[in-house]
């Protein structure tokens, strides 16, 4: 089981299905570091968000992102952003 995998079976590990809650992934591209950390996000509506690292992913990854967000989406159906 490689990395995106293991991201892919923690995300559904996290998401249980709330009334009114709305979850997503986000993947955060530090430039600076390079580094690529990948957080599960969830909110009710009219709550603050939570935010929860799942992983950092190296180098290597930075240049994968539009192909890993389409990877978890298409796995989980989450709303995936990049930055």
């Amino acid at each position: 089981m490689n990395k995106v995998e293991k991201i892919i079976e923690e995300i559904k590990d996290l998401f249980t299905k709330q009334p009114n809650t709305i979850y997503e992934v986000r993947l955060v591209n530090q430039q600076y570091t390079k580094k690529v950390n990948v957080f599960f996000e969830y909110y009710r509506i009219g709550h603050a968000t939570h935010s929860q690292q799942i992983a950092r992913l190296d180098d290597e990854y930075r240049s994968q992102i539009p192909e890993l967000a389409k990877k978890i989406y298409q796995e989980t159906g989450l709303t995936v952003h990049t930055n």
